[in-house]
């Protein structure tokens, strides 16, 4: 009985040996397209261009033009569900967005006691798009590349716009239009086509949804299934230097029906000049 304990105190020491050493490599990886989305140019004084409701948007958050940003970090508490009609399991993550150009990198942990079940790194760097996870951060159960993951990516860095005033003004990657008397459009295009995304702003200027028709999404097929997809923006507090919603969701539209797959809040928002 004694020799089973030791056994299985032995199996869990190794585990934690190679989560560790894991998650260094992990780590460095995540840090790398980090450094390289700080390393691209900082916003320009591009807003006189936008649309009323836009530019005043991100000017109430404060974001200011004469400011130029590279980049912008901060934490996510959420629940995440890994696929479609399972349950939610609650995630840490941490991610930086690069403002003067169309970039982010995710890098999300779903606890275990004190190991990390699930590491995921979601990612547009560069115009190109990543997403990979891993069990106990050694074993690749998912890794996705090529243009509709680009794409989808761009999709993505468009809909988190509200958590970046400062790209709202300051990014020449994006196009604006009025679509209505409480939405606007913003378009940026990829090598795989176009991405566009639908704000709506409330009576108080503020977005609290957003939509976009045919988003790629990878199914658990591994199919790449086109899906409209929709999400809303709440809980608008300052953090840091800037005005912004600390509660978001999205889910997608799929034959069965209008699904959410992430809900989260945000936390501990800096910015990079």
């Amino acid at each position: 009985m004694l020799t089973a304990f030791y056994l299985v105190l032995l199996a869990v020491i190794g585990l934690l040996v190679l989560q560790v050493a894991a998650s260094k490599r992990y780590r460095g990886r995540v840090l790398g397209l980090a450094a390289r989305l700080r390393d691209t140019p900082p916003t320009r004084d591009i807003d006189i261009a936008l649309p009323p409701m836009v530019a005043d948007f991100a000017r109430r958050a404060g974001a200011d033009p004469a400011r130029p940003m590279r980049a912008a970090s901060f934490n996510q508490t959420a629940e995440l569900r890994l696929k479609q009609g399972g349950p939610f399991h609650k995630i840490e993550a941490w991610q930086v967005v690069s403002l003067g150009r169309a970039g982010f990198v995710w890098d999300a942990r779903q606890p275990f006691g004190p190991l990390t079940r699930l590491r995921v790194i979601d990612a547009f760097v560069g115009g190109e798009g990543l997403l990979e996870a891993r069990l106990f951060g050694t074993i690749p159960v998912a890794s996705a590349r090529g243009v509709e993951i680009d794409l989808g990516e761009a999709y993505r860095y468009l809909a988190e716009l509200p958590w970046m005033p400062d790209a709202i003004l300051g990014n020449p990657d994006l196009t604006w239009r009025v679509t209505g008397p409480d939405t606007a459009e913003v378009r940026m295009p990829t090598r795989e086509g176009v991405a566009r995304v639908t704000f709506r702003f409330d009576a108080q200027g503020d977005i609290v949804a957003m939509e976009a028709k045919d988003r790629p999404a990878r199914g658990p097929d591994g199919v790449t299934h086109r899906y409209d997809w929709h999400g809303r923006f709440g809980d608008y507090q300052e953090i840091g230097e800037r005005r912004l919603p600390t509660f978001g969701e999205v889910g997608y539209v799929y034959p069965s029906g209008y699904e959410v797959y992430f809900r989260g809040r945000i936390s501990n928002y800096h910015l990079a000049p």
